[in-house]
This record gives C-alpha cells, sequence and structure tokens, in this order.
C-alpha cells in the first residue's frame, strides 16, 4: 500500500531501513506510552524511513529515546511561553484575562488532546483510533494542517503536491 510513497522518498534520497516487526512495534508502543495509528503503522512496517529528519524507532539507545519523548512532548512544553499566541475559540467560553489564567486553561484542554506522533520534522500524526488521521505541522502554537492522511501529506512535503491543494473538506477533525 505504501509502496508508491516510499518510491517517492527514496526518489527524494530518503534511506530506508527494513521496515518494523510487530514485535518492534509493540516494543515501541509500550516504551513511549503511545499507540499508532494503522496507517502509520502499516507504514513503518513496510519501510522506516532513517535519514536527517525523520525519527529512528527502531534506535533504543538512551538518547535517541530520550530525543524521541522530547519531541512528543515539545507542543506542550511550548506552551507556557507562547500563550499569549494561542487563538482562543469560541466554544472554550470566555478567554481568560491573565497569561498565567490561560496558560492553565490550555494546559487543561491539552490533556484532553491526543498524544501528537512525530513524523517528519515538526510534522505529526494525533494519536487517534481512525486508520488515517491527518497530518499536522505544530510551529509552536501555529498549527496547520499539513495532509489529509499519511500518504497525502509525503506528497505535500516532498514536492508532489501543493499544501493549497489538500482537500480540507475530507480532513477527519481530531477531537480536542
Amino acid at each position: 500500500m505504501y509502496k508508491r510513497s516510499i518510491n517517492l522518498l527514496k526518489t527524494c534520497g530518503i534511506k530506508f531501513e527494513s521496515g518494523l516487526t510487530m514485535d518492534e512495534i509493540l516494543k515501541i508502543e509500550k516504551l513511549y506510552a503511545i499507540q499508532f495509528p494503522k496507517g502509520l503503522r502499516d507504514f513503518l512496517m513496510t519501510g522506516l524511513p532513517i535519514s536527517k529528519g525523520f525519527y529512528n524507532w527502531r534506535n533504543f539507545e538512551l538518547n535517541n529515546v530520550e530525543y524521541i519523548k522530547s519531541i512528543i512532548y515539545k507542543p506542550l512544553k511550548d506552551i507556557d511561553g507562547l500563550a499569549e499566541e494561542v487563538y482562543w475559540c469560541e466554544e472554550w467560553g470566555e478567554e481568560p484575562v491573565s497569561i498565567a489564567d490561560k496558560v492553565k486553561s490550555v494546559r487543561e484542554r491539552l490533556k484532553k488532546a491526543p498524544t501528537l506522533l512525530p513524523l517528519f520534522s515538526h510534522r505529526y500524526m494525533p494519536e487517534t483510533v481512525d486508520d488515517r488521521p491527518p497530518v499536522i505541522s505544530v510551529h509552536g502554537v501555529d498549527i496547520i494542517y499539513y495532509g489529509e492522511n499519511l500518504e497525502d501529506y509525503l506528497e505535500v512535503e516532498f514536492g508532489e503536491k501543493e499544501q493549497d491543494e489538500i482537500n480540507f473538506e475530507r480532513i477527519s477533525p481530531i477531537p480536542f
């Protein structure tokens, strides 16, 4: 299923190792307290991209594990210094006046948000029950959709499709 995506990445110079085994997937999910959506799991079992910008899930050395954990939790940590820039949604109620209260409120909401699984650089996929969730770009509080699903994202990121060609109407909303 992901052969086309992998071929696209290889033509862009991305190096691959053999795909993860189910035992490795289970070890990774336990180690990081995550669960890969089916589409991402299938992709990683087909081939594991290891070039710069990608995350080597197979590397269980302590410094790599700590690095991946820091990337998983980076969006949560970044909120403290960026609370003034958070877009306040109407459905959240009245916006707090103080920055401290706004940070506290946003942190509480983030506890209910799905964990973000790093794919490439600052692109993430939410941990959801959806087999093919969207891919988002997270840079501080600047969060945008970057692909309808994994394949769509790879086409956008690696030059086969423009970001404005994404069919946003087909994107499954991220529960938050």
